[in-house]
């Protein structure tokens, strides 16, 4: 169900902003839709959901949620249609559309997703009876004497992480690992333990940061705890266990072969894709709101074997996100200019420099910047690179997606220094901008509150969340 409600989040003067401005433009595209819940667009709804479960990642959004839009927007006149989500993040996309008979390809560059999604196509085709048996033997498997060559080579911000107990288990347990000889079924033990990590040690991802259980051997103010601390051997067990259940119960998902996963960044990737070659494109991209992933999973990517140069590389990789970028833009110039499209790169920074509600806000930021009221001076270039990136990528998905296709979209509208950017709004400018139509911009029926230091300066407002659907004219 859809309603239409004032949804207009700026302040009413006499002089209308440039905000204002593009709010009128797309007001009656802007509705509640009540179908559409947090819990449906995050990852809680996958919680207890076989595969799904395996990893805890906050960042997805659900399996129903994929379901929901194929019941809406799936019909492909009897083909094989073809799905592609370019932050494929864990693969829910993908998994829960080929399981429906679509051939779905994914982008994806932050490796815990990766390991994820490998996981659930190996567990299509796993030898069951081994990987119970490995399950047996890990059982009597001392854990608490055996010592491998492995050590867990910790980041700096994830000294101390673990228990000595958990710690000198991680190292038994790889040693088990060398001992099993099914490729697949020695990678879904590796990917158990690496589901594990944040369970069996002293941090909880909470947004921008890990934050530290103050039983942890660090120098702590916050006297945060965070409850029962896992041991290794009942977490591995029962992570297993789980995985063993939803393997026999699921088979893995039978219909993995139709699944390309593409390993790297959409920035680099989308553009060598075949234009006009994808009925759906179903995505969440990472929101502007300076969440850095290379920290919250800092402890799955110290476990992969990323080192202090690996990491900041990511980072630098990822689309610009947090404070730490530094613009790609003269990268990605190269790289349109070498690979002869130089006229895409030109006619998406001609959009970029036109749109007029960013800009507006991008002038506050730079103005608070030079008064010193931010609290981090590198926010008005996060959110430029940010959008430029971004508004590079709506353009390559516009190009790559067939006529009649759709593009559905998960975001959130963000706020700094008191000032909200209409993110959804914008987002919606630069599709429009990419020869798309926009259907509608559907408004959850609870939006997000700002955080609490803009909360205590600024008061509380809710910010939009939202579903954004673009379609390609035939």
């Amino acid at each position: 169900m859809q309603t239409t409600t004032n949804l207009r989040p700026y302040k009413t003067t006499k002089k209308k902003t440039a905000r204002d401005l593009l709010y009128s433009h797309y007001a009656d595209k802007l509705t509640i839709n009540q179908d559409l819940s947090r819990q449906l667009v995050s990852y809680q709804a996958d919680k207890k959901i076989p595969l799904y479960r395996w990893m805890k990642y906050k960042e997805a959004f659900s399996s129903e949620l994929v379901g929901f839009f194929l019941n809406r927007f799936g019909a492909c006149n009897g083909k094989m249609p073809q799905i592609l989500d370019p932050f494929a993040g864990t693969g829910t996309t993908l998994t829960a559309t080929a399981q429906k008979g679509w051939k779905a390809t994914g982008i994806e560059l932050l490796p815990v997703g990766v390991a994820a999604m490998k996981a659930r196509m190996k567990a299509a085709k796993i030898n069951l009876v081994a990987f119970e048996k490995q399950i047996k033997r890990l059982e009597h498997f001392p854990l608490n004497s055996f010592i491998s060559g492995f050590r867990f080579s910790h980041l700096r911000i994830t000294e101390k992480a673990f228990p000595a107990a958990a710690e000198k288990a991680i190292s038994a347990y790889m040693g088990f690992l060398n001992e099993i000889d099914d490729r697949d079924v020695r990678y879904l033990f590796w990917f158990a333990c690496l589901s594990i990590l944040e369970d069996i040690s002293y941090t909880r991802k909470d947004g921008q940061y890990l934050r530290w259980d103050n039983r942890a051997a660090r120098r702590l103010k916050s006297e945060f705890n965070k409850g029962d601390i896992l041991g290794f051997r009942p977490a591995i067990i029962g992570k297993l266990n789980r995985m063993y259940e939803d393997i026999k119960n699921k088979n893995g998902g039978a219909n993995s072969r139709n699944i390309r996963l593409i390993e790297g960044s959409c920035l680099k990737e989308i553009p060598r894709l075949q234009k006009s070659s994808f009925d759906l494109i179903m995505t969440s991209p990472p929101y502007c709101n300076r969440y850095d992933y290379t920290r919250t999973y800092a402890l799955e990517l110290a476990f992969i074997g990323y080192d202090e140069d690996a990491l900041k590389q990511l980072r630098q990789t990822l689309l610009s996100a947090t404070v730490e970028n530094k613009s790609k833009r003269n990268i990605l110039l190269k790289d349109y200019f070498a690979n002869g499209r130089a006229n895409t790169f030109t006619a998406a920074l001609k959009v970029f420099n036109e749109q007029e509600a960013l800009h507006e806000v991008l002038g506050i930021l730079h103005r608070a910047k030079e008064n010193d009221e931010l609290n981090n001076n590198n926010i008005p270039d996060m959110v430029e690179n940010y959008f430029f990136e971004i508004n590079l990528v709506i353009r390559e998905l516009s190009r790559v997606l067939a006529p009649g296709g759709r593009i559905v979209m998960v975001n959130d509208n963000v706020r700094y220094h008191g000032e909200e950017i209409p993110v959804d709004l914008i987002l919606s400018d630069f599709a429009e901008k990419a020869g798309l139509f926009v259907e509608h911009i559907w408004v959850l029926p609870r939006g997000k509150g700002n955080s609490s230091q803009q909360m205590g300066i600024y008061g509380r407002n809710e910010l939009r969340k939202g579903v954004y659907v673009w379609s390609k004219p035939k």
